[in-house]
């Protein structure tokens, strides 16, 4: 009889833990739609609709549809990168094009000023010299007093076109630092504050490979972590990770984020550490635990880092390289 009441007892605790889990999941589906980046209506109300349908799905799900939503949210996420990658692409060609027109409209500007400047000065030069003349004596006083005038109005036009093409050079400015600003968030992964897979992928198919070797690292225990001790303690070891690898590679080296547990170091040939020893130190000073506080307390979470440095003949091809540095991240 009490071995029937305890397993009784663990059912409505395995229930309860169950039905606390699938709030959690729809909670944070549902966190997912309001939090959303605005970017475009087209791109964000369908993206926000469709995860507040899935969520109201999976409120009275059954085990089989639970699981199958895991591929359904991860391609509604990836889609919705993509398009918003392809957004941010599209406003940043689009600012950087009203630069370069604003910056050609000013510099015409600045070649008008100076041709019309220098002929109209010439102008009221010859003005004065008839007007100094002895055949100019009749009209001397109304063309000085004319000459001046045009001067004083062509001086203060002067005044107001240096003005708008200053405005518009300062407009320029701001738009080329929208253009920095938004080709840094494309380019960056948030978490890491590293370059994400898009960036690299970029990279790797513009790099040499006579002039760099490539450090694969697959950090483990991340995920455990982010399960373990939430999302917040997560994002701290992951930040200090970065510092680490930052302080760890040449600072001429790229390090990206290349998924959720695998980064990418691309450092000059001539900085690689060929000895499997230095390869072995290295990832053990990134493998070191990581010490996060935890309502007030210092708790170390543990992280196994592991390294392997890929090197390549000269002459390989970008896209070979690229193939086979993503071949080492899924092995």
């Amino acid at each position: 009889m009490i071995s029937i009441q305890q397993n009784l007892s663990e059912l409505e605790k395995s229930h309860k833990l169950r039905t606390m889990a699938l709030e959690c999941y729809v909670a944070a589906i549902a966190n997912m739609a309001h939090y959303a980046v605005d970017l475009d209506a087209a791109i964000t109300a369908p993206h926000r609709l469709h995860l507040s349908n899935l969520g109201a799905e999976l409120a009275e799900a059954s085990p089989e549809a639970l699981t199958e939503s895991r591929s359904t949210l991860r391609g509604l996420l990836r889609d919705y990168r993509d398009r918003a990658s392809k957004y941010l692409c599209g406003l940043r060609n689009q600012l950087s094009s009203t630069a370069q027109a604003l910056r050609e409209m000013v510099d015409g500007l600045a070649q008008c000023d100076t041709d019309h400047h220098g002929k109209t000065g010439a102008a009221l030069v010859r003005l004065r010299e008839i007007a100094g003349s002895p055949e100019g004596v009749p009209v001397r006083a109304p063309m000085e007093a004319a000459v001046s005038a045009v001067e004083q109005s062509l001086e203060q036009m002067r005044r107001q076109h240096r003005f708008t093409i200053a405005q518009m050079q300062t407009e320029i400015r701001l738009l080329h630092n929208r253009i920095d600003s938004l080709e840094a968030a494309a380019s960056t992964d948030e978490a890491s504050q590293m370059s994400n897979r898009r960036f690299l992928a970029e990279y790797l198919r513009a790099t040499f490979a006579e002039g760099a070797c490539f450090l694969i690292l697959k950090m483990r225990g991340l995920a455990e972590a982010r399960v373990r001790f939430g999302v917040g303690i997560a994002d701290e070891v992951l930040a200090t990770f970065g510092r680490r690898l930052r302080n760890t590679v040449p600072k001429e080296g790229v390090i990206g984020r290349w998924g959720e547990q695998d980064f990418l170091a691309i450092v000059p040939a001539a900085a690689k550490p060929s000895d499997g020893a230095i390869i072995k130190q290295f990832a053990g000073h990134l493998s070191m635990p990581y010490a996060c506080m935890i309502e007030g307390k210092v708790v170390r979470v543990p992280m196994v880092v592991t390294a392997e440095c890929m090197a390549f003949p000269p002459g390989t091809p970008a896209d070979q390289i690229h193939s086979r540095v993503t071949e080492a991240f899924q092995s």
